[in-house]
């Protein structure tokens, strides 16, 4: 089952969420390992969606840097920081499925989530005119149907 630029989005957000709560348990291995693993899945789910907003399809990877390069393809640049951090955010997803202990760094984990916030941003803007038209145009057939009769 592939999901559709939506689902990605909303899944991502939820995500991120589960990143963010699990802060308040740190330095706990479990928090750490599951926050790392959440951040990263929103990170990815982001990247995907923005490949699909952009008519293409995503591999089907968890390599950041991979997906990161579809984007940069496509025209979609975000900062340096995404490129200092893809490889970490991509061991992250392994690594804490299956590693009871992981090293992270405090900056690289702020950097990532600086990320998502970045892509989430910048994606949320790019989408808002166009939901935005999408609305209009419901709101114009709805108008000129009240006139009709049967």
């Amino acid at each position: 089952m592939s999901m559709g630029f939506d689902d990605l989005v909303k899944i991502a957000e939820c995500d991120y969420m589960a990143c963010k709560a699990m802060e308040e348990h740190f330095p706990d291995e479990f928090a750490v390992r599951t926050a790392l693993y959440h951040l990263q899945q929103a990170v990815e789910k982001l990247l995907k969606a923005v490949i699909i907003y952009n008519g293409e399809h995503p591999a089907f990877t968890h390599d950041i840097g991979k997906l990161a390069d579809h984007c940069k393809a496509l025209g979609e640049n975000y900062s340096d920081n995404l490129d200092d951090i893809s490889d970490s955010l991509t061991l992250w997803e392994s690594k804490s499925r299956y590693d009871p202990y992981i090293s992270f760094s405090k900056k690289k984990y702020d950097k990532a989530k600086n990320i998502y916030d970045e892509i989430h941003t910048k994606l949320m803007q790019e989408i808002a005119p166009v939901y935005e038209n999408e609305e209009a145009q419901e709101y114009d057939l709805d108008e000129s149907d009240q006139g009709m009769t049967m």
